[in-house]
């Protein structure tokens, strides 16, 4: 081809790009970022009519007032620093105090379709919420206190000789109390969900919502759910926590009108499981201040939920390892799963 005729197609190319811009009808984009300080306001005005919906704070409602009792295992018959050891030997109750909150919503506007003029737009939200100095309430009855000694040993088998130091028990006791006592724990925990938001000629409306996960205190420390199952006569769903291209994840965006249904007072059985590890766990599931107990292994939990009022709820399960709830000194950790579910009439 010869460089004129180059010359003449790259102008006849030209001239069809403008031709597709201005002569149908339409305007090139405006330059980005294109949302306005009105649509930010918009958004943040429809968000705040779901706030007491997807608020965190509604997973930690509602004391776990079962008694639990606890006896020594072998694990607490060594020490590696010799320090004595505490244990509840009789727990009335674990209960959470709310104290310094903080959250945020991050704000991502964009388009849904591939269309030239940013008719049909959408706003994701990052939605998050965390809380530091949380307080845990631990009432007991009871409580094991276990001392240790050091026994000394040289080991002639090796040259020149070591010298070998094991913490053993010295004495045990089971130490009760006339009136309940109390322990706290200051903890954090952080939560983090997305939500989505369309835009109409009436302003942004909310029209999907993932679930959450509350970590104590990261995500890091937090022991890990594998799977929650929910079943009803004729149907069993399986819920995991990483968005799925089946979409039963509960980190996957979901329309609000298709969110998992159930009626008023209609019963869901629940199956809880963790993954691998080597502590034992207690296992709750909880609706908006109340909190029940559904263990049934170390590993595993099963219970039942239910819920009174039409509108838009949310499924709690939280897992607790033991060594967190027995003793005094260790640090509060735990993980809760939150499912968003719509209760309606049939």
């Amino acid at each position: 081809m010869r460089f004129g005729q180059v010359i003449i197609s790259v102008l006849i190319g030209a001239g069809l790009v403008l031709f597709l811009v201005n002569g149908c009808g339409t305007e090139p984009p405006p330059r980005w970022p294109w949302w306005t300080a009105e649509d930010s306001s918009a958004v943040q005005k429809e968000l705040g009519l779901w706030r007491d919906v997807f608020n965190p704070n509604h997973t930690l409602e509602g004391a776990m007032d079962s008694k639990w009792s606890s006896g020594l295992t072998f694990e607490d018959s060594t020490s590696e620093t010799g320090d004595t050891l505490y244990k509840f030997a009789h727990l009335l109750s674990v209960s959470i105090e709310p104290t310094d909150s903080g959250h945020t919503d991050e704000f991502q506007f964009g388009v849904t379709v591939d269309t030239v003029a940013m008719k049909d737009t959408f706003c994701e939200v990052a939605y998050r919420d965390s809380m530091e100095n949380c307080l845990a309430h631990f009432d007991y009855d009871s409580l094991w206190v276990v001392g240790f000694r050091p026994d000394t040993t040289i080991d002639t088998s090796v040259c020149p000789p070591e010298t070998i130091i094991v913490q053993k028990v010295s004495y045990t006791e089971l130490r009760g109390f006339g009136s309940p006592q109390r322990v706290t724990k200051s903890y954090n925990w952080s939560a983090f969900r997305k939500l989505f938001l369309s835009k109409d000629t009436s302003g942004y409306a909310l029209t999907k919502a993932t679930g959450f996960a509350v970590h104590v205190p990261s995500a890091e420390d937090a022991p890990e759910i594998f799977r929650v199952v929910l079943s009803r006569p004729g149907r069993s769903d399986t819920f995991f926590y990483s968005p799925r291209e089946d979409g039963s994840g509960i980190y996957n965006l979901r329309p609000i009108d298709s969110l998992y249904a159930i009626e008023p007072d209609e019963e869901v059985q629940l199956e809880v499981e963790i993954k691998s590890s080597s502590d034992t766990s207690l296992f709750f599931v909880g609706i908006m201040g109340t909190k029940t107990e559904i263990t049934v292994g170390p590993r595993r939990g099963e219970g039942t939920v239910a819920f009174a009022e039409v509108g838009y709820h949310h499924i709690y399960i939280e897992v607790l390892p033991l060594s967190n709830v027995f003793y005094p000194d260790a640090d509060y950790t735990g993980i809760i799963w939150a499912i968003p579910v719509r209760v309606c009439n049939p």
